[in-house]
């Protein structure tokens, strides 16, 4: 889990808006055996709106 959030926090670092291709590029290395990618991929969205 640590380094889906390292991960997702150096995306939302070079990237405020992320597109669903960035994220799931950004987070490729990183396998979930709860096989949660929908709400991962929904909790970087929302991340990016509130740092915006």
């Amino acid at each position: 889990q640590s380094g889906q959030i390292m991960s997702a926090a150096g995306l939302l670092l070079g990237n405020k808006a992320p597109t669903v291709a960035d994220i799931d590029r950004a987070m490729a290395g990183n396998l979930c055996r709860c096989a949660t990618y929908q709400r991962i991929r929904a909790a970087i969205h929302d991340a990016s709106r509130a740092l915006a």
